[in-house]
């Protein structure tokens, strides 16, 4: 393998004899270290080996019928999810178009990422819809804060920002709503999504390692990627997603009664502040000092991913 591949290789697979004469093609990302993680065959194996199939191995006919509260908060959380979600589909799907297959293992990787999306999106889009209440709410920072996410350009940003803070986060949220589901077939899908999103962390973790063990100085980019981020999050107008956090606190409270939302959102509280430690031991398993991993910790996203 070589640690920078040619462009005018093409889609000649690695290893076979390309004729003179080729077209240059214009992948950007041709430097093995740019796109490179160390666990990249051990987590596409595990990816073929725990694929889910969001139609016949989830029980959509055992569903319980769930007071209108607890429906609709099930119902926010699976719009949200879904939204953010489909973020978590298009940017790497974008990158795989500039990444060089000579580095042919990226991609395999890569393209079982998009489909663990993709199947995310159908299982939570029809969690909502299966019990009659359907897709509920979005808000703007939601949308923003994705949008932050998609317009960066930078494949070792992107990768910081969506698989080592944003679905590093969205592990303890998913976590969180596995605890307190109201029933077990949402449960179950949470936690099937949950299996799938902790490859992706750990694809994250090890790219972003792999490229500051090499060029600590690059960490400078990580902490302006982070105030770039916050810098534009803060046109928002508002600071969270009031349906989705409520919904939250439903669950976990167990309704809407006074008595339960202040349990509700003690336990979103307590999510909180566990996502903010470990989003600073994920930043320090990459190699960030402690006081890099609070300050940037502290100004990450609202909307969590």
């Amino acid at each position: 393998m070589l640690d920078e591949a040619p462009t005018y290789i093409g889609f000649v697979p690695r290893g076979a004899v390309s004729e003179p004469g080729n077209p240059d093609f214009d992948f950007t990302l041709n430097r093995k270290d740019d796109v490179w993680a160390d666990n990249l065959l051990q987590l596409y194996e595990q990816a073929k080996e725990t694929q889910w199939n969001a139609t016949t191995d989830i029980e959509w006919d055992q569903i319980p019928e769930l007071p209108n509260e607890l429906e609709w908060a099930v119902c926010q959380i699976m719009t949200f999810l879904a939204e953010n979600e489909y973020s978590a589909l298009y940017i790497p799907a974008k990158f795989m178009s500039k990444i060089n297959p000579h580095f042919v293992e990226v991609l395999l990787y890569l393209s079982t990422l998009v489909n663990d999306e993709a199947r995310h999106i159908e299982a939570f889009t029809k969690r909502a819809l299966a019990n009659g209440g359907g897709l509920q709410y979005s808000s703007n920072l939601t949308e923003r804060s994705l949008h932050s996410l998609y317009v960066q350009e930078d494949y070792f940003k992107s990768s910081f920002l969506l698989h080592v803070l944003g679905e590093g986060t969205f592990l303890d949220l998913l976590t969180f709503i596995e605890e307190h589901a109201p029933d077990t077939v949402t449960r179950k899908i949470v936690q099937l999504a949950k299996i799938d999103e902790g490859r992706h962390v750990s694809y994250g973790i090890s790219h972003v390692r792999h490229i500051l063990q090499r060029n600590p100085q690059m960490v400078k980019f990580l902490v302006e990627a982070a105030e770039e981020r916050n810098q534009y999050l803060e046109g928002s107008g508002t600071k969270e997603n009031t349906h989705f956090i409520e919904a939250l606190a439903i669950i976990a409270g167990g309704g809407r009664r006074p008595d339960q939302l202040r349990i509700g959102f003690e336990h979103v509280k307590k999510l909180k502040e566990i996502m903010f430690e470990h989003r600073i031991q994920r930043m320090l398993q990459i190699g960030l000092d402690i006081v890099t991993a609070e300050k940037i910790s502290t100004s990450h996203t609202p909307n969590f991913m």
